[in-house]
């Protein structure tokens, strides 16, 4: 008991000297270290406990932890001075997680012995913890950060202590819903008060590198030694559920990998050598024209869901007509080169192509209705925004501008396509197959829409986790509606739809968009357009090209991480973050510069994303 009591304390006071490092270099890397493990602990073990235990409704409990962890965040920030209440929800949670964690360890140790391994597996999750909520309240002053670390430290000396009295038999049946929950809250302290600076200087990158493999490592080697005691720490099938879906997340990356970056490096040579666009083939013409030719030109565009906000703003500013600035608003996060190219891979050639003709359709009928209801005068036309200059000489080399694209590519596809991967793996590791099958027709289209319309995704890392539910038994049409509504809306596009062009034309072009999207769903269905979803997991080798592809990647995403950091790099992911992540996340890539010169994809928005 003492031994328990002690690695639940002395965990605690560790977690609590690293977040109260002084030294500048220090801090950066600790907060690295802090991130990265405890992202880790959600994503390798409160995750995969909750989803073993009580399968995919424990992501809705996640997922409604972080939302609602974000929106008292907010409503804080309306009001001056306001408290942090979401930060205060996630840190109750916290406390009762270890609370929790206490009694498991008290459990243990009074009945089977403590051993190194499982005291080392409790430490290993709580100094990142620790060190997470220091970091976190820091800013309202030392004090105040130590006092939040000594309750985390009380809550788990209390679980030890209380051990004679509540067994943890009586939490085992909301074990689960509390470790989805205790995700989500956590993943909220992890990202509260993002700082999304790039590192400066070959020490202070080293150090972030070093931090993202010491907190990585950290976690790993706790999992491990946590194994041989499982039950004893009530982690009821959560190590299965771990292993497969890492099995799935490989398959997926080996399956993935190839076009991924075939696409990518088309993508970027595409900016780089295509040259750029005459002025009038964007100005004039009717409102169809308008339409038909912002959806063609945005849906080509190597341009993320987080870039395309402020580059349609800008086009607005300069006098686009709103036919044309809708349609590109909607139609170029919907596919891509490289996105084209996994749907190709994941679900054949006719599907591909209906994904291809969708986006562009329900982008225009969006727009046309948006530009008929519209009840915003147009602004006078001015110059258009860098993306569409015609290119100019004396610029960089074409070499310099291919490998500025790539790196911009990499640092605002890769993060979301990783979140897209996990999310699949995490489907294909416990949705049954056919689990949908018994639905009536038409509930996965509602499903999907109102999960999509929200949400903030990026149409490359949509693309495996499509596949995974159409295998798992949704419709190739009710699919197609969450490809197409998913990337195009979210509540940042709504609302700057509403602001630009009033709630009537929002409304009605939103509305537009839905019913569209979901009139070609049921025609796909109806019609039976061929698919043949590519997610038959662990049936088949992979030659040299896949695992090259997926190594190549891998090394590109360091590269990424070393010219941004860890932190910048995830920062991308901005919206989804709430409004702590992403700030003006200053990509600098150590000198590129990423004015691009006409041919980047604009970055009007200088890297802040307007959130």
């Amino acid at each position: 008991m003492l031994a328990a009591l002690a690695i639940a304390l002395l965990s605690v006071a560790l977690g609590a000297l690293l977040g109260f490092s002084r030294r500048a270099w220090a801090l950066d890397a600790i907060q690295t270290f802090a991130v990265v493990s405890g992202l880790a602990v959600v994503l390798g073990h409160l995750i995969p406990e909750a989803l073993a235990g009580a399968g995919v409704p424990a992501l809705g409990a996640f997922v409604a932890a972080f939302a609602g962890a974000l929106f008292l965040d907010k409503l804080a920030h309306t009001s001056e001075g306001g408290p942090a209440w979401g930060l205060e929800l996630g840190f109750i949670g916290l406390c009762l997680h270890k609370l929790g964690d206490g009694l498991a360890l008290g459990y243990y140790a009074g009945h089977l012995g403590p051993t190194a391994d499982v005291l080392f597996a409790v430490a290993a999750h709580s100094i990142p913890v620790t060190a997470l909520v220091v970091l976190a309240y820091l800013p309202r002053g030392p004090k105040v950060a130590l006092i939040h670390a000594a309750l985390l430290g009380l809550a788990s000396a209390s679980g030890v202590l209380l051990v004679g009295v509540v067994s943890p038999a009586v939490l085992e049946p909301a074990s689960p819903w509390i470790a989805a929950s205790t995700g989500g809250l956590l993943l909220h302290v992890v990202t509260h008060g993002w700082d999304g600076r790039s590192p400066q200087g070959l020490r202070h990158r080293l150090a972030d590198l070093l931090a993202v493999v010491a907190g990585v490592g950290l976690v790993v080697v706790g999992h491990e030694a946590e194994a041989p005691s499982h039950s004893a720490l009530e982690h009821h099938g959560g190590g299965d559920v771990r292993h497969e879906t890492l099995e799935a997340l490989v398959e997926l990356g080996l399956e993935t990998g190839p076009v991924l970056l075939i696409g990518l490096v088309l993508a970027a040579a595409l900016q780089a050598f295509g040259g750029g666009l005459p002025r009038r083939w964007l100005q004039g013409g009717s409102r169809l024209g308008q339409a038909l030719r912002g959806a063609i030109v945005g849906t080509p565009l190597p341009i993320c869901s987080c870039g395309v906000l402020p580059v349609a703003h800008a086009l607005k500013q300069r006098g686009a007509a709103p036919a044309l600035v809708v349609a590109f608003l909607l139609a170029t996060p919907e596919l891509g080169i490289e996105t084209f190219a996994l749907s190709v891979r994941f679900f054949g050639w006719s599907y591909a192509t209906v994904r291809l003709v969708a986006a562009v359709a329900v982008a225009i009928v969006a727009a046309l209705l948006v530009a008929r209801f519209s009840t915003t005068p147009e602004l006078p036309r001015r110059s258009l925004p860098e993306v569409f200059r015609e290119a100019e000489g004396g610029g960089p080399s074409r070499w310099r501008v291919f490998v500025t694209q790539l790196d911009e590519l990499l640092h605002h596809t890769l993060p979301w396509t990783l979140v897209g991967l996990l999310a699949a793996a995490y489907m294909q590791a416990v949705l049954p197959a056919g689990a949908v099958e018994h639905w009536s027709p038409g509930v996965d289209f509602l499903v999907l829409t109102l999960i999509a319309v929200p949400s903030y995704v990026c149409a490359a890392s949509a693309t495996p986790l499509a596949a995974v539910l159409m295998a798992k038994g949704f419709s190739p049409g009710a699919v197609l509606v969450g490809l197409l509504l998913g990337p195009a809306t979210n509540v940042a596009t709504a609302g700057w739809l509403r602001q630009s062009f009033g709630a009537r034309g929002a409304w009605f072009g939103l509305g537009g968009l839905v019913l569209t999207a979901w009139a070609i769903g049921f025609a796909t269905n109806g019609f039976g357009v061929p698919v043949f979803p590519r997610v038959e997991l662990h049936e088949h080798e992979y030659g040299w090209f896949a695992m090259g592809s997926l190594g190549l990647l891998a090394l590109l995403a360091l590269r990424a991480m070393w010219l941004s950091g860890l932190r910048g790099w995830l920062g991308t992911l901005g919206e989804a973050l709430g409004d702590h992540a992403g700030h003006g996340h200053g990509h600098g890539h150590g000198g590129h510069g990423h004015g691009h010169g006409g041919h980047g994809h604009g970055h009007a928005h200088g890297h802040g994303h307007g959130h």
